[in-house]
């Protein structure tokens, strides 16, 4: 791309149909074509479609309503519009206007990526401050994340980072069904029924990942740097130059945006129905144990016979939901 920049190139956007109908020349349903187009105005980017001015090979107007596209001069200096796909495809890659069309694109994309980099210089002082409190707050969170570690069981928190990974939030159980009943010959028998059942969802679980941290952090490494580089850029800066500085401050961006992500899904996840951890594992230790860590969240005694009394509560209600006998972890 950068080799096709034009910096005489001037961009202006349009953003009413009324600034271009101002305009001296302009005139409506004004044929365009490779043989009396001369060059561009700007290009317009309206709420409403206009009907583009191309003039087909069958000399009919093109009429296609865009809501993008480009102010173009014609060789009598009278102005018309040609709609954005129309100027892409329907003439041909050498004509004048395509490759006005590229060199436009291109400018404006690179103004519009120093505007950019500029705003965010402008904001330096309150971004690196920002970062620094999201690193603060990334290692609280990952303290707890931790201390999570060290309370819960194995196979808790695999099955946990499972569910991160692979975003299979719903968790399962075995719902059983027992009835006793008498047979025709007198004798008591039992009928055990089981059937797949959803207990409920665990959510918000990414944030137990470390690889989603090490990410984070790593393209958060080097932030003063990049704001330093941004703020000594120049207008005539190569297009190479601004797009690779560009992507570095995209990636900052987006990892404060995952930052502020991990964040909050370690609040929302404390804040849901952590007595699911129970059904988890079959194992009774690691169920009395993610009873323990509920109750600690919920602020609640979570000594080890309240634990246990705790999560025989929960049991017989989520039972009394599904209408069972008992719950069996799959």
């Amino acid at each position: 791309m950068h080799e096709t920049l034009d910096r005489t190139v001037e961009i202006r956007t349009f953003n009413t149909i009324s600034e271009i109908e101002a305009l001296p020349g302009f005139k409506k349903e004004n044929p365009v074509s490779p043989k009396n187009y001369k060059h561009l105005l700007g290009d317009y980017f309206l709420s409403d479609e206009v009907k583009c001015c191309l003039l087909k090979d069958n000399d009919k107007l093109c009429n296609e309503g865009h809501k993008w596209g480009f102010v173009a001069v014609l060789s009598d200096n009278s102005i018309t519009l040609v709609g954005n796909d129309c100027a892409q495809t329907k003439f041909n890659g050498e004509s004048k206007l395509s490759a006005d069309r590229t060199k436009y694109l291109n400018q404006k994309k690179h103004e519009e990526g120093l505007e950019r980099l500029r705003a965010l210089v402008e904001q330096k002082d309150s971004a690196l401050k920002e970062v620094l409190q999201v690193k603060s707050d990334l290692a609280i969170v990952q303290g707890r994340v931790h201390a999570m570690r060290e309370k819960l069981g194995p196979q808790t928190m695999r099955h946990l980072e499972s569910i991160a990974r692979t975003g299979a939030y719903v968790l399962s159980v075995t719902g059983v069904t027992i009835k006793e009943y008498t047979d025709k010959k007198g004798k008591k028998k039992t009928d055990r029924r089981t059937q797949r059942m959803t207990l409920g969802t665990i959510a918000n679980t990414s944030f137990l990942l470390d690889e989603k941290y090490r990410d984070v952090l790593h393209n958060l490494s080097d932030v003063k740097k990049a704001y330093d580089e941004a703020e000594k850029i120049e207008q005539n800066v190569t297009t190479l130059k601004l797009n690779a500085l560009t992507k570095k401050m995209d990636i900052i961006e987006l990892a404060r945006t995952s930052a502020f992500q991990l964040i909050e899904q370690e609040r929302k996840f404390a804040g849901s129905d952590l007595s699911l951890l129970c059904y988890i594992t079959a194992d009774k230790v690691e169920r009395y144990k993610s009873a323990k860590y509920a109750l600690e969240q919920a602020n609640q005694d979570s000594g080890k016979e309240k634990a246990k009394e705790w999560f025989a509560e929960r049991d017989l209600i989520f039972r009394a939901q599904l209408n069972v006998t008992k719950i069996e972890v799959i």
